[in-house]
C-alpha cells in the first residue's frame, strides 16, 4: 500500500498491533514477560503462572515455558552485564577512562558482544577463565636446576 504524496507515517496503526497476540509461542511469552516477572517477584510459582497463561489463551507446555523463561532471564542478565561492563569502561561521558590501558578496554568490549551468551556451551567457562588468569605463583614440582639461583 503505497500512498502517493502522503509524507506522514501512521504509527498509530503500528502501535495498535502491540496489543495483538504474537503468532509464535516464544513471542507470546515475550509479550507477557513483564507480567511474568512481576508475578515471580510477588512470589508466585512457575507452575501457577503456567496455569494462568494457559487460562488467558497462551497454550504452552510447562517444559517449554520453563525453557523460554530461562532464556529470557539469561538474555536480561547478559544485557545487564553488558551495560555494567560498558559503564566500567568509560568515564561517564562515554569516553574511555584514562586509567585503563586501551588494550584492556578493547579486550573487555570484544568479550561482551550483545546477544552473545557468555559461556553458552560451557557452564564452567568463566571459572576456567578466572583460574587461567589468576595472578601469583605457579608451583613446579620438578624445577630445572640450571634455572635455580
Amino acid at each position: 500500500m503505497h500512498h502517493e504524496g502522503n509524507e506522514q507515517l501512521d504509527f498509530s496503526r503500528l502501535r495498535a498491533r502491540l496489543r495483538e497476540k504474537p503468532r509464535t509461542k516464544v513471542g507470546q511469552v515475550r509479550q507477557a514477560w513483564p507480567d511474568i516477572k512481576a508475578l515471580f517477584a510477588a512470589g508466585h510459582s512457575l507452575k501457577d503462572i503456567w496455569i494462568w497463561l494457559n487460562e488467558i489463551g497462551i497454550e504452552i507446555g510447562y517444559a517449554r515455558l520453563s525453557h523460554y523463561v530461562g532464556q529470557l532471564r539469561r538474555r536480561e542478565e547478559a544485557a545487564k552485564s553488558l551495560v555494567v561492563g560498558q559503564q566500567a569502561l568509560d568515564d561517564g561521558a562515554g569516553l574511555p577512562r584514562p586509567d585503563l590501558p586501551a588494550l584492556e578496554i578493547a579486550g573487555a568490549v570484544e568479550q561482551q558482544q550483545p546477544g552473545q551468551m557468555v559461556g553458552q556451551n560451557d557452564p564452567l567457562a568463566n571459572i576456567i577463565e578466572r583460574e587461567r588468569r589468576r595472578p601469583g605463583f605457579d608451583y613446579n614440582s620438578e624445577p630445572d636446576i640450571r634455572k635455580l639461583i
